[in-house]
């Protein structure tokens, strides 16, 4: 198939023309979108929005109706807890521990017997002790009431005499040197 150049050159400018169509076109549709949408937008705004409005509100009511109605509920639920339900937790957590706990091994008393006994003989060790003594005191100054004191020795010789000398104590003991 052969064309010749005046056909080609007429099919070239149809191209051109329709394209140059089909571009206005293009641009009346785009610009009807954009009218459509603005359209839209405004519908939205005054039918949308006031529904949207009144939704908003019912279930904010709603919201206050369910609050309402579950408050005594979780309050029931709080009381039959501090009633019911607590008492056993703890009856069951006091018998657990003493479950837990080891037995306590029983304290032997002979220890504390035996120290007893240690300190009431040292006690009346020491009471014995002390009537004792007074009871000597007592009879050395109730048998020599006459005996005057002793005198300190004159010379030198005599100290001597008297440190050689056995000397009685107070409590009736003798001391030698």
């Amino acid at each position: 198939m052969v064309f010749s150049r005046s056909s080609s050159q007429d099919v070239k400018s149809r191209a051109k023309a329709g394209a140059a169509v089909a571009q206005s076109r293009a641009y009346q549709a785009k610009a009807a979108a954009v009218r459509a949408q603005e359209l839209a937008r405004q519908a939205a705004a005054t039918q949308v929005a006031p529904l949207a409005r009144s939704a908003q509100e019912k279930a904010g009511r709603g919201l206050l109706e369910a609050r309402a109605w579950t408050a005594p509920r979780v309050e029931a639920g709080g009381v039959v807890v501090q009633e019911r339900l607590a008492p056993a937790v703890s009856a069951a957590i006091v018998t657990a521990a003493r479950r837990i706990e080891p037995v306590k091994a029983r304290r032997r008393r002979w220890p504390l017997i035996v120290v007893g006994v240690v300190v009431l003989g040292a006690g009346c060790a020491a009471t014995a002790q002390v009537l004792r003594s007074r009871r000597n005191a007592a009879s050395m100054a109730a048998s020599d009431p006459a005996t005057p004191p002793p005198m300190p020795p004159a010379t030198p010789a005599e100290s001597q005499e008297m440190t050689d000398a056995p000397h009685a104590d107070v409590n009736g003991q003798v001391r030698t040197p």
